[in-house]
């Protein structure tokens, strides 16, 4: 073999695969192949039970090109539940006279089960290339994970932070299609993040940084709607989400493992109304009037009904929200201190939380990111629980909120740790979740350690 045909081979897949959304019954496969002259291409696929491919229960061909970056998604459906499944892709590539079939990397995936009572999630958010390595991934390929939940900033359109940064971004800042791409492919470069996704379905949602800071879907429709259709179309075609073909660019969906857990995605950016002031952090009098506001919208009318009737009728035994802001009241001086979070919509979020109450439902809990700091507390209302909420912690981006004395406004928040970057693992059992947040010592490092940083238990409350 020529040393042209393995520099070429070696090449053709360089962004790995990946699989998501997977359900009793389907999941999404993912990948992006490097093709000559950047022509179009036949990209053919195969699942099968077995690593050798001799089961093959699912094949076929897509047809990618510059329109999608050379992005390949595919929905592989009538599968098994709680199956274990092998595909990979490959595409006959001609280049200087030769012709040759490149290969993918063999990626697997689980569907989800119908009927359990053990179940392992992940919590994950706020990702920046270059604050730091993704070797949270490292770890969470050993804890035996059923599904990894991306709480938003999958990218971030800003190449640095003003902190010492681990390793570079040569993409600069993004601004439409082509520059969303390339934070995309950049992101894929980290081979842990790259070996993860192919071993472990994900489900993602988004936050802001896929598009801009603290941006309003609202606003940014009206004002610069090329920006944010670029954005939000790099993410389809990057991230393994299943599309729905009656809204584009809908990503707020659920997933349901049998009468044991339900998860519920949701979408806090797309339909919100603009934030109360800029900058969002420690408003006026003013801004927190225009924050409690009446009728402001966070999730906009049709999802809000979504959500709010599908967790109430849920018959699962677990509801976990995949929330992209902090929902938990915080608080300082009788004001919020964020008014990009839930609490600037503070209307909608006692509405949703008054109907649950109303309700009687129970054993909620919002899984949340976007502050790169763990907490742990209550969701609540009228001076009653209605949920609890797990913060995580960044992957790498630097750390958030310091000030532990304003807990003390805010009894609810149980906990706070802004020590470490890491993730949050949720094991689901029939009585209880036990909740792990790791912290990883220092993501500037490469391979650097992981700690046990906090353990809690939540009980089901019959």
């Amino acid at each position: 073999m020529t040393l042209l045909l393995l520099i070429a081979q070696a090449g053709a897949f360089p962004y790995g695969v990946a699989s998501g959304d997977p359900t009793q019954h389907s999941a999404i496969i993912w990948t992006r192949v490097e093709v000559s002259f950047a022509r179009p291409a036949d990209v053919h696929y195969e699942v099968a039970t077995d690593r050798d491919f001799k089961n093959v229960v699912s094949k076929g061909v897509f047809r990618t090109g510059r329109w999608r970056d050379h992005t390949v998604k595919v929905k592989v459906e009538n599968l098994k539940p709680n199956t274990t499944y092998y595909y990979r892709f490959w595409y006959v590539n001609e280049y200087y006279g030769q012709v040759d079939t490149l290969r993918s990397p063999v990626g697997r995936f689980k569907t989800l089960p119908s009927d359990t009572n053990r179940f392992r999630v992940v919590l994950l958010a706020c990702q920046h290339f270059s604050a730091g390595y993704y070797t949270v991934y490292k770890y969470i390929l050993q804890d035996s994970v059923d599904l990894m939940i991306h709480t938003g900033d999958f990218i971030y359109e800003f190449p640095t932070y003003r902190v010492r940064n681990a390793r570079p971004d040569p993409t600069g800042y993004a601004h439409n299609l082509e520059t969303y791409r390339m934070k995309y492919k950049l992101g894929r470069t980290d081979k842990y993040f790259q070996e993860a996704l192919r071993n472990i379905p994900i489900a993602v949602i988004w936050d802001d940084h896929e598009v801009v800071n603290d941006y309003s879907g609202k606003t940014m429709f009206y004002y610069n709607r090329s920006r944010i259709r670029g954005a939000y179309q790099a993410f389809f075609e990057y991230v393994p989400i299943e599309e729905n073909p009656e809204e584009k660019f809908r990503i707020y969906r659920d997933f349901k493992i049998g009468d044991f857990l339900h998860i519920f995605m949701i979408d806090g950016r797309q339909y919100r109304d603009e934030d109360a002031c800029r900058p969002a952090f420690n408003p006026s009098d003013e801004c927190a009037h225009v924050a409690l506001t009446e009728h402001r919208t966070y999730l906009g009318e049709k999802q809000r009904k979504w959500l709010m009737e599908g967790v109430a009728g849920s018959d699962a035994r677990w509801k976990l929200i995949a929330n992209n802001t902090m929902m938990m009241d915080f608080f300082k001086n009788g004001k919020p201190i964020f008014v990009d979070q839930w609490d600037g919509f503070y209307w909608e979020k006692q509405y949703i939380l008054r109907y649950w109450l109303k309700k009687g439902v129970k054993n909620i809990i919002v899984g949340t990111g976007d502050t790169h700091t763990f907490y742990f507390g209550d969701v609540m209302v009228d001076g009653k629980k209605v949920a609890t909420e797990v913060v995580t912690a960044s992957v790498t981006s630097p750390g958030g909120h310091k000030a532990l004395e304003d807990l003390k406004e805010n009894p609810w928040i149980k906990y706070m740790n802004n020590d470490y970057r890491g993730y949050v693992l949720l094991d689901f059992f029939e009585d209880h979740v036990d909740v792990y947040l790791y912290g990883i010592e220092d993501v500037t490092v490469p391979d650097s350690r992981r700690v046990l940083v906090k353990k809690f238990r939540i009980d089901y409350e019959k």
